[in-house]
């Protein structure tokens, strides 16, 4: 006498599993998503931080006295103390060079939106 045995998962077991899977992907899903935002604002961050430091470098090399304003043959000009020229904002803001010794010395176009400015 043949007795066939069934091996396989009830549909029970089936549903638990995807339940567990359900709630892992809602736990983990929205934090993945959030790093995305946060490493490009760190990004952004470091960058501004870099051209402060430009900014500085540039207005003691050519003895430029504190509060003044930029002309954008003068911004180019800071972009070339900075490895790789002009950093670009992985969000898609465009950074703007304010007066020297201002706090801060440099602004991105996110600032408001995303919180993309220095400390």
């Amino acid at each position: 006498m043949n007795i066939f045995y069934r091996s396989g998962y009830s549909l029970a077991e089936i549903v638990i599993v995807v339940a567990i899977l359900a709630i892992l992907t809602s736990i983990a899903l929205p934090n993945y998503l959030s790093s995305g935002k946060i490493s490009a604002k760190n990004v952004c961050i470091n960058n501004l931080k870099q051209i402060d430091g430009a900014v500085e470098r540039w207005a003691l090399d050519n003895n430029i006295l504190t509060g003044t304003v930029l002309s954008s043959g003068q911004e180019d000009e800071i972009y070339s103390y900075i490895d790789g020229g002009k950093p670009k904002c992985p969000s898609g803001g465009e950074y703007t060079i304010c007066a020297v010794g201002s706090n801060p010395q440099a602004r991105c176009g996110r600032e408001n939106d995303e919180g993309h400015k220095l400390p």
